[in-house]
């Protein structure tokens, strides 16, 4: 085909895959829909010779309604969009009530598939001031300066503490290896005002589904407590299943880590890991999930005024929050496949969030 129309068979695919039409199939009785012959080259189903018959989606080309299509796309293309009519209005106000919500561009195309653009048009509309939110009210239009990685001279010769033997970062990258392990958990603590009260968080890999809970100090029995509560509400077996391996920091709060290690006499110890000094993008995913926090409680806020139940609440939102990292999905939803709805509940989590913290 390619060859008779002197065009790339690129060119023809992508063609065929935009303009193809769906005729949906049969949806009762949970019959599997799809058919996997559509999802490569033709993408079609043309020339299928049991097309008449199948149950499936199906999907066609037809060049006349694909030219027409086309020929539409291009003189609106040209025309512009017209930010006066009632149409473009509408959609401002959706946007803007979706941002005041702490929701981003890319949840709000995901959400309003009838808008009909890109995530890149928005910001574009934004910056240009065709919309009514401004750059304060988005949730994450920020600029990080590099960060000095500082390194000591003497590097060589420094003692390491007893806590870290074995439990290093180059130890983690081994044992990960070794086991091929692709799931673990990211531990840290958040800080509001020093002296008072710190969130224990512990973000799981590759979901990004993140547990909080609130500790009075930044101490080691504080952050033990904490864990042994966790455990004790789980169970040993089920704590390993979903605490199998730990990477924290090398904060003065996780010193004792045998303590959280300990899973019984019965059970395998949970194995936990530090990081290398002033590394902290060495567990980046756990710092980049902060930012949701930081959304609902600001830098430098006193922690003490949130109770348990509010930490929960924001938790449930932000595990809530569909993301283009997990193509379109929460990390609700990916935790929930990986250890079961009776489980995450048991950690107090549910799919629906009716309200926010303000």
């Amino acid at each position: 085909m390619g060859t008779i129309l002197g065009k790339p068979h690129t060119t023809i695919s992508r063609e065929i895959l935009s303009r193809r039409i769906l005729v949906k199939g049969n949806h009762f009785n949970n019959f599997n829909t799809k058919c996997d012959k559509t999802d490569r080259a033709p993408f079609v189903c043309n020339g299928c010779p049991n097309k008449n018959n199948c149950k499936k989606n199906r999907y066609f080309y037809h060049a006349q309604d694909a030219n027409n299509n086309y020929r539409k796309t291009l003189v609106e293309s040209r025309l512009g969009t017209d930010f006066e009519n009632d149409e473009f209005r509408k959609m401002d106000k959706i946007i803007k009530d979706e941002v005041d919500k702490e929701h981003s561009f890319y949840m709000i195309i995901l959400d309003h598939p009838e808008f009909n653009i890109t995530e890149r048009t928005l910001y574009y509309y934004q910056e240009k001031g065709y919309l009514s939110c401004k750059n304060i009210d988005l949730p994450r239009i920020v600029r990080y300066r590099k960060r000095k990685r500082i390194v000591s001279k003497n590097k060589s010769e420094r003692k390491e503490n007893t806590c870290r033997i074995n439990r290093t970062y180059q130890d983690f990258i081994r044992y990960k290896d070794a086991n091929k392990i692709t799931y673990y958990v990211e531990m840290d603590t958040v800080e509001g005002i020093k002296g008072h009260s710190v969130l224990l968080t512990l973000n799981f890999i590759p979901f990004n589904f993140m547990i909080a809970y609130k500790l009075e100090s930044q101490t080691i029995s504080e952050v033990t407590d904490k864990m042994n509560d966790v455990k004790k509400l789980l169970g040993y077996e089920l704590f390993h299943k979903i605490f199998p391996v730990i990477l924290t920091d090398n904060g003065k709060e996780f010193k004792r880590p045998d303590l959280i290690e300990d899973n019984g006499t019965d059970v395998v110890k949970t194995k936990i890991f530090f990081c290398d000094s002033r590394r902290s993008d060495q567990k980046g995913s756990i710092e980049v999930t902060h930012e949701y926090i930081r959304r609902f409680i600001e830098q430098g806020t006193n922690l003490d005024k949130y109770s348990d139940e509010d930490i929960l609440l924001m938790m449930n939102h932000i595990n809530n929050t569909k993301r283009e990292k997990l193509n379109g999905k929460s990390p609700f939803e990916l935790m929930e496949e990986k250890i079961g709805n009776e489980n995450i509940k048991k950690l107090g989590f549910y799919q629906t969030v009716d309200k926010v913290i303000c």
